[in-house]
């Protein structure tokens, strides 16, 4: 049984519309070495911010019934030079993103003490207002 990869919208809008443009010429393959608008280029491109991160090949849409399959990937960059390793990872989304909570959760406690401190800090200012 095959199942299809959807490649469309895995790249930010922001790329696609403004960085990431083929040249405006006729004939713009025989001059670039690849299709600079492509999904997959795009997302590959976008620097990580971490040393160790996960870029969006595509989605699968269709639920995955229980079963083995198979997977051929073909290596096109080496990374043994500088001993890099490579994983096929399949995961969940949700609202807020992957299945991992541990960036929504900080963004939410550092929301919170901003809050907070912006509460003391006012009271504090109002307070010394008063008796100044």
């Amino acid at each position: 049984m095959n199942i299809t990869i959807d490649d469309k919208n895995i790249a930010w809008s922001s790329d696609r519309e403004y960085k990431f443009k083929n040249l405006n010429v006729p004939d713009w393959k025989s001059i670039q070495w690849q299709d600079v608008e492509d999904q997959k280029f795009i997302v590959w491109m976008r620097t990580a911010g971490l040393p160790n991160f996960r870029k969006l090949y595509g989605e699968i849409k269709e639920d995955l019934k229980k079963g083995t399959y198979e997977l051929r990937i073909k290596n096109l960059y080496d990374v043994s030079s500088f001993a890099g390793s490579k994983y096929f990872v399949l995961s969940t989304t949700n609202l807020l993103g992957g299945t991992n909570y541990f960036l929504a959760v900080c963004y939410i406690i550092v929301g919170a003490l901003c809050i907070m401190f912006g509460i003391i800090f006012f009271i504090a200012y109002m307070g010394r207002r008063q008796t100044g």
